[in-house]
């Protein structure tokens, strides 16, 4: 007797079930897949779009903290329901269902009967039930939507049921020169936060502010003491928590190591920086968002501290701030348990069958991928080569990603190039609309989703990318000094007009030369920049307007779609616990370095010239990596110095320099004089090793350059 039991095939993903979701120009300009915005979701947007200006008015009107015991600001009015613009499907006739899905909910719709199939339809979604109000002195409402079925039946499976957060109090003495309504920072649990003195409090009088926690033995009777520290972080930019609407935002701490609130009017090489913004808006087709992306100064941007799910709050401040703190195994390790509980849809509640035929790999990957909706793209994917018959137990996904993003990546496709300082290190090609004219744009938002993917289910990708990307996808502030990696030659011309006591002498306007395919074309730097020559007065506004075009106007279209898709499956708090280095660290794996080939392929120079390797600092040096620094602290370390965690697959004998020739891993000696802390040459992969006159000393300072490399404090 044998018992039969049928299982329901998995739902395959073909192309021919919905087609290929088309990309939305948010811009007014088409072309690279992307078309023109429609009328109606153009309102719709406009609608949106005044919505958050009125929430950023308010949030900037705001004087005094909202869980101050002394303020006693009215809650914001409510926000007036959103609509949505949806098209009738083909063969609906009026009084007809169809489903939709908006914001991660799928949903019935009559068809009226005034509305035939192709025509819009606006609609007004049901307004979840009412949540458990926030506890007294917590903003209300404070968190990031992540798209998932709102079924009843899956939120038991789902989401593990929430408690409103415990909260401490905390009292601290506003420091001395703090005048009313002025912003200072300090650190309460370890983490960084920034509170606005209330405009009847003075320095040297106590305020008192409420933080979430999320260990209930950290909840004490009596206000714990919080230590004013400034003296660890000077002269760089630090995350805060903003404690008026519990919202992540960068403030950058003085010489001093106090909080710099003050405005500059001119753009300063060593301390102004910008971080990109994203504005979400609705695309054409639902499954496919659109959206803006600019620049701003960074003490202007801000991220939310929770993520959201269906208007229940599934990660809050407390886990993310302790978080924060780990190391970078933990931090890794906490991501992972969070998109996997978290904010993965069940095996039960929905997954993918993808069907690929190997010969064309990207091709039936991007119609896949590209007919996704977001909700998709949380659920669990199997993966399966036409005409063979390997079962994706993880080793196949394993492989796709592999495969695609190598493609993907690959110079000859057009669409990335290696950086000038760095072959492991990938950029965006400013030419890729002539490489593929019609589709480019798509390959950006199909890579963004595979990247963001990838990291949602703890998979690797294959190309590492220059360390501006991984700081726009963060958000990370973005400074003078990130133009060196993708341009070490213009970066330097441009620096040397600083040296020039008369900058005309060289006749620039504000233009750049482009050159793509062997063609030279001109760009404007500013409106009517042909017509502006530089002068010594307005050279720091030509310096702010090439950081603007090199990393961000040069490539935007390409840079929107790749973190349109990237954020169409990652909820962007849940990033703010890493930096750049680790980022890159976590979406391409931490490679296993091999010390000796590291060492047989290393040259020295400066003061280490005559003795090599013999010298006593050098020997420390070596003895450091191979028998303290674990995997993770070695690449950081080749980050510091190379630009990158990659090592080119034959080894540290073919790393190359700026100049596309091999350029070996150097140690330069230099005095301590010079400069106490190792310094780095990325263009040349080379480290300035002072002599140090123990191995502990040479540890402690390797160690603090390693880490503030990816802060951007400076070191003197």
């Amino acid at each position: 007797h044998y018992l039969q039991i049928t299982v329901p095939p998995d739902p395959v993903v073909r192309p021919n079930v919905q087609g290929m979701a088309v990309l939305t120009s948010a811009t007014g300009q088409e072309g690279g897949g992307a078309v023109l915005m429609r009328e109606s979701v153009r309102e719709v947007n406009a609608e949106v779009q005044q919505q958050q200006e009125q929430q950023l008015e308010q949030q900037n009107s705001q004087t005094s903290p909202a869980n101050s015991q002394t303020s006693s600001s009215p809650p914001p009015p409510p926000q007036p329901p959103q609509t949505y613009m949806v098209t009738v499907p083909p063969g609906i006739s009026p009084g007809m269902q169809f489903a939709v899905e908006v914001e991660g909910q799928r949903m019935m719709v009559t068809c009226p009967a005034n509305v035939q199939a192709g025509m819009n339809l606006r609609i007004l979604p049901p307004q979840p039930p009412p949540t458990q109000s926030a506890p007294p002195n917590l903003p209300s409402g404070i968190g990031t939507s992540v798209d998932r079925p709102p079924p009843e039946q899956q939120r038991s499976t789902s989401l593990p049921p929430t408690h409103p957060p415990l909260m401490q109090m905390f009292e601290v003495v506003v420091p001395p020169g703090v005048m009313p309504n002025q912003s200072f920072s300090l650190l309460a649990n370890g983490q960084r936060v920034l509170v606005t003195c209330p405009s009847n409090v003075r320095s040297g009088q106590k305020v008192r502010f409420q933080l979430p926690v999320s260990n209930p033995n950290d909840k004490t009777k009596d206000a714990p003491a919080v230590q004013l520290e400034y003296e660890s972080i000077k002269d760089g930019w630090a995350r805060t928590i903003r404690v008026t609407d519990m919202k992540f935002q960068w403030v950058r701490m003085n010489e001093d190591g106090e909080i710099d609130l003050k405005s500059v009017s001119r753009f300063d090489l060593q301390h102004s920086a910008y971080t990109r913004r994203l504005t979400f808006l609705e695309g054409n087709d639902p499954r496919m968002r659109t959206g803006t992306l600019s620049f701003g100064t960074a003490n202007e941007s801000s991220v939310e501290s929770s993520v959201e799910l269906h208007g229940k709050e599934v990660v809050g401040y407390a886990e993310i701030a302790a978080a924060h703190q780990g190391s970078y195994d933990e931090k890794a390790e906490w991501f992972q348990e969070i998109c996997r509980e978290r904010l993965r849809m069940k095996w039960n509640d929905g997954h993918l069958r993808i069907l690929i035929r190997r010969q064309h790999l990207l091709h039936d990957s991007i119609e896949a991928v590209m007919s996704m909706s977001r909700t998709d793209l949380s659920k669990i994917w199997r993966f399966e080569f036409l005409g063979e018959t390997g079962i994706d137990a993880g080793g196949l996904a394993r492989e796709w990603f592999q495969l695609v993003t190598e493609e993907i990546f690959n110079p000859d496709m057009g669409l990335w190039l290696p950086s000038a300082t760095n072959q492991m290190a990938m950029r965006i090609n400013p030419a890729s609309e002539i490489s593929c004219p019609e589709d480019h744009l798509i390959y950006f938002r199909f890579l963004g989703r595979v990247m963001g993917k990838a990291l949602f289910d703890g998979q690797l990708v294959t190309g590492h990318m220059v360390r501006h990307m991984y700081k726009h996808i963060l958000g990370w502030p973005v400074m003078f000094e990130d133009l060196e990696l993708p341009d070490e030659g213009y970066y330097n011309s441009l620096k040397s007009l600083l040296d020039l006591e008369n900058v005309e002498d060289v006749c620039l306007d504000f233009t750049f030369t482009e050159n793509a395919l062997g063609e030279n074309r001109v760009v404007e730097l500013m409106e009517g920049g042909e017509d502006v020559s530089v002068t010594n007065d307005n050279l720091p506004e030509f310096m702010e307007a090439n950081l603007n075009y090199h990393l961000m106007d040069r490539v935007k279209p390409q840079q929107t779609e790749l973190l349109l898709g990237f954020y169409d499956i990652i909820p962007e708090p849940l990033l703010t616990i890493f930096d750049f280095q680790e980022l890159e660290l976590l979406m391409c794996g931490v490679p296993v370095i091999d010390i000796d080939d590291w060492m047989a392929n290393t040259s020295y120079s400066g003061n280490f010239e005559q003795q090599g390797e013999k010298a006593s600092t050098v020997q420390w040096f070596w003895e450091v990596i191979r028998e303290e620094f674990d995997q993770e602290t070695r690449a950081r370390l080749l980050q510091f110095v190379t630009g990158s965690s990659g090592v080119p697959s034959r080894g540290f004998s073919v790393l190359q320099g700026n100049d596309g020739g091999i350029r070996q891993f150097s140690i330069h000696g230099i005095k301590k004089e010079h400069s106490l802390y190792p310094r780095s040459h990325t263009c040349f992969n080379r480290i300035d090793l002072p002599i140090y006159s123990s191995k502990d000393e040479l540890r402690e300072k390797l160690r603090v350059s390693i880490v503030s490399s990816a802060t951007g404090f400076d070191m003197e």
